[in-house]
This record gives structure tokens, C-alpha cells and sequence, in this order.
């Protein structure tokens, strides 16, 4: 497997393992509907155009077949690192991708002091970030495209003497 930076073609691939993991990951909690106008409006072109030029964009692929994605933001030099986007295929989870994709986001910044990601609650995936370090530091009620929603706000301190 290896890690690299994300390409305008992969676009198409990424859009696929998108849609395959939202309805994987929350088709329990977020309505069918609300997932589609979700994918369609954080997947368009004007928003991947976006990605590319304010986030790190990486994707992990094996074989010539990519197998998951993450965005990162904050400035390069910046100390606060926030994950924008974690998702790795069903069919590849559990197999090291979304840990290589965490560690090759944050080599991109200098010297990070933390870490942060949102979620929301009901992900099956918060036990990943929780093994990864993560803890969760707040919950927000919010509202999805109408849907009602919890949003948890989870951080890392990566300077290993400072707690969260």
C-alpha cells in the first residue's frame, strides 16, 4: 500500500468510495435522502476544486486500486491539524489504510500540537479514533440538511505531556 498525494483523476474513485462508505457508515442514522444531497454538494466540482488547493488531499491505493481517502486542514505550519475527511472502502477496512492516511496527513504540517476531527454520533468508527488516540471532547446538536444530528468534536494532543 502506499500513501500519495490526490490526483484531479481520482476524483471519480473517490466520489465511489464516498458514496459506498456513507451508506455503510450511517445509513442506520442519517436518512437515504439526506446522504445523497450530502455527497452531491461535498463531492461536486466546485467543492474538490476547493479541497485542492486548502487541504491536504491524499489517498491510500494498493495494486492501482485506490482504497481510501482523507482531507486535512490547517495551515502548513499551523499547530492545530484538523481531519476533514477520513473514509476508507468496506472492503478495505481493517487493513492499516486509515492509520497510514492519519500519519502521512499530519507529516505534511510542521510541527503540529494537536489534532481534531468531528464525527457524528452513532459513526461505528469512533472506536478507531479512540484507538488512535482521540478523545472525545464535546458533543453539539446540529442539524444535517434538516436532519436532526450529534455532532462530536474528538481531539489528540501530540505533544505527549499535555493532556487533551
Amino acid at each position: 500500500m502506499i500513501i500519495r498525494v490526490m490526483q484531479l483523476s481520482d476524483i471519480e474513485n473517490v466520489r465511489k468510495i464516498a458514496a459506498d462508505t456513507w451508506r455503510d457508515t450511517y445509513s442506520s442514522f442519517i436518512p437515504k435522502d439526506i446522504q445523497e444531497k450530502v455527497l452531491r454538494d461535498a463531492y461536486c466540482a466546485e467543492e474538490m476544486e476547493n479541497r485542492f488547493k486548502t487541504t491536504v488531499t491524499l489517498v491510500a491505493e494498493d495494486k492501482e486500486e485506490i482504497m481510501g481517502y482523507a482531507f486535512f486542514s490547517g495551515d502548513l505550519s499551523s499547530k492545530d491539524v484538523f481531519l476533514e475527511s477520513l473514509y476508507v472502502h468496506p472492503n478495505h477496512q481493517g487493513k492499516g489504510a486509515g492509520k497510514q492516511l492519519l500519519l502521512a496527513g499530519l507529516s505534511n504540517f510542521k510541527e503540529p500540537g494537536t489534532f481534531s476531527l468531528t464525527v457524528y454520533k452513532g459513526n461505528p468508527n469512533i472506536a478507531f479514533y479512540e484507538r488512535e488516540g482521540f478523545k472525545v471532547i464535546k458533543e453539539n446538536n446540529g442539524d444535517f440538511y434538516g436532519h436532526p444530528v450529534v455532532f462530536i468534536l474528538m481531539k489528540k494532543n501530540l505533544n505527549n505531556n499535555d493532556p487533551v
